[in-house]
C-alpha cells in the first residue's frame, strides 16, 4: 500500500510527520487566506538577489543534511527530521510560511534520489476539474495540480537529484521556479 506523505497545518516546525492510512490533511501550512503570498515572495526573492553572496554546494537528497545547509545559507531556517516511514523530511520556512520538502526514492530511509516541494489548500468552494486541467496543460511542465477525494487541492513539484547531486546554483533556480508556480497557482485559483 502506498502512502502519501503529509503534514498537519498547523504552521509549526515539528519532529511529529506522519502519513495519515486514509485521510489527508493540509501540508505546506497556507491557511491565512489574507495575506498575499506573492508580496512576501518577491520581497524575499529580491533581498536574497541583493544579498549575493557564495553559492551553496551542491544538494543531494542522499545527503538530507545538504539541503538544511541550503536553505540555511539562503537565509531559510529548516530543520530536518523523519517521517512516519523513517524517510528524511524537511520543513523550511520562507516568510513565515513553513514548507514541506519531502524525500523519496529512498532505499531503507536512505540514499533517496529525489525530492519534492508540496503544498495543499482547502478550498471553501471544489475547483472544476477543466480549470485543474488548463492549469496543467499549460507551460508549468514542472508542476503538477490535482484534487484528492477529501477535496484537498495539491500542488507539487517533483526533483531528482540521482547519485552524484545538483548544484545550488541550480537548485536555487528550482526554488524560486516553485515559489513562483506557488504564486501563480494561488492567484489562478483565487487564494
Amino acid at each position: 500500500m502506498a502512502f502519501r506523505k503529509t503534514i498537519s497545518a498547523n504552521c509549526s516546525m515539528s519532529s511529529s510527520i506522519s502519513r495519515p492510512s486514509s485521510k489527508t490533511r493540509l501540508a505546506g501550512c497556507r491557511t491565512d487566506k489574507t495575506m498575499r503570498l506573492k508580496t512576501l515572495l518577491t520581497a524575499g526573492l529580491l533581498a536574497g538577489a541583493c544579498v549575493g553572496g557564495a553559492q551553496a554546494g551542491s544538494v543531494r537528497a542522499a545527503d538530507p543534511a545538504s539541503f538544511t545547509d541550503f536553505f540555511f545559507d539562503e537565509g531559510y531556517p529548516a530543520q530536518l527530521s523523519t517521517d512516519a516511514v523513517g524517510d528524511p523530511y524537511i520543513e523550511f520556512r520562507y516568510n513565515d510560511i513553513t514548507m514541506p520538502l519531502w524525500f523519496y526514492d529512498c532505499s531503507d530511509h536512505a540514499a533517496c534520489q529525489s525530492v519534492q516541494f508540496y503544498f495543499a489548500y482547502q478550498l471553501d468552494e471544489p475547483i472544476a476539474l477543466e480549470k485543474l486541467n488548463e492549469w496543467n496543460g499549460e507551460d508549468r511542465r514542472f508542476t503538477r495540480a490535482y484534487v484528492i477525494d477529501d477535496g484537498t487541492l495539491r500542488l507539487e513539484m517533483d526533483v531528482f537529484t540521482g547519485e552524484d547531486g545538483i548544484s545550488g546554483r541550480d537548485f536555487k533556480s528550482l526554488l524560486s521556479l516553485w515559489l513562483d508556480r506557488l504564486t501563480e497557482f494561488e492567484d489562478y485559483i483565487g487564494w
